[in-house]
């Protein structure tokens, strides 16, 4: 029994949805799945009913889900009156677009501040939930955390060299009213970028893959899938010499860091925010050059 296969567990129990808990996670679907097979099976019980893309907690998984969520709680604690007596400070992000980037930073910052716990969670929730700072370019509602811009990039349309459309000097709206389109899932950055600009552009886009994965989306790009629209900077490097990049127009994507007013001025959150802005600008420059 792991701390960790404990910790979706208790996540999924609140869900009651294993890919919400993945994205909590950063991990596939499965992997959470087959982390609570492997729990349930150590324990001899199942957790959860299962349906049809839908899952339950039973009476064994809300006995277990109680008692395990007191435990959890414990340990927490206990981690925290540690924290409290030694030299280790917390850094907790919530990430939600630019991940590439933002975990560059966290290699390097982890590196020279080894001090420093660094907690990262690939979602979007600082309304709800306790964060240092918050990497997005959402807008927040009804919270007191400060805003600052991280970093502006060009949206450009990724198309398969084998595709006409590679090879059109200027890409009109009619040449993308009927081709398939490749994205990110509904409650994304992305998708709200393609929709918008497709709405800007005066059609609706005919989106045949759905995805949560980033390097899926590629992967579906470079076997000629589809188009998408993706962000410059932050996925730059990732295709093949066999995709094509296009300027559609002025559209951009900014993403900003959102500081917590009760911790931003800690050191170590500071010494952070200096080499995130550090480490965008040299991806700016690399742009320039």
């Amino acid at each position: 029994m792991e701390l960790l296969q404990l910790r979706y567990f208790l996540d999924a129990a609140t869900t009651q949805n294993f890919s919400e808990t993945a994205k909590k996670f950063y991990v596939p679907p499965s992997a959470v799945s087959q982390s609570i097979k492997r729990l349930e099976k150590e324990l001899g019980v199942s957790l959860f009913t299962r349906q049809i893309n839908k899952i339950k907690l039973n009476e064994n998984g809300i006995l277990f889900a109680e008692k395990i969520k007191a435990a959890l709680s414990l340990i927490d604690a206990a981690q925290k009156s540690i924290s409290k007596t030694s030299d280790i400070k917390n850094l907790n992000l919530s990430i939600y677009i630019n991940r590439r980037i933002i975990m560059q930073t966290v290699e390097k910052f982890s590196k020279s501040y080894p001090n420093t716990e660094i907690v990262a969670k690939y979602l979007f929730s600082p309304d709800t939930e306790q964060v240092d700072l918050a990497i997005s370019d959402k807008p927040m509602w009804n919270t007191a955390m400060l805003r600052e811009e991280l970093l502006q990039e060009d949206i450009l349309l990724a198309i398969h060299k084998s595709d006409p459309l590679s090879k059109e000097e200027v890409i009109t709206p009619d040449l993308l009213a009927n081709k398939p389109f490749i994205c990110t899932n509904k409650d994304s950055s992305l998708y709200s970028i393609t929709q918008s600009i497709c709405d800007d552009m005066g059609f609706s886009p005919r989106i045949v893959i759905h995805s949560d994965d980033p390097y899926y989306i590629r992967k579906c790009i470079e076997l000629g899938l589809g188009i998408s629209l993706i962000p410059s900077i932050s996925w730059r490097g990732q295709f093949s010499d066999q995709i094509v990049l296009k300027k559609i127009g002025d559209y951009k994507r900014t993403t900003y860091v959102y500081k917590n007013p009760d911790t931003y001025s800690s050191k170590h959150i500071k010494n952070f925010l200096a080499l995130l802005h550090h480490e965008c600008d040299h991806e700016l420059s690399l742009t320039s050059t």
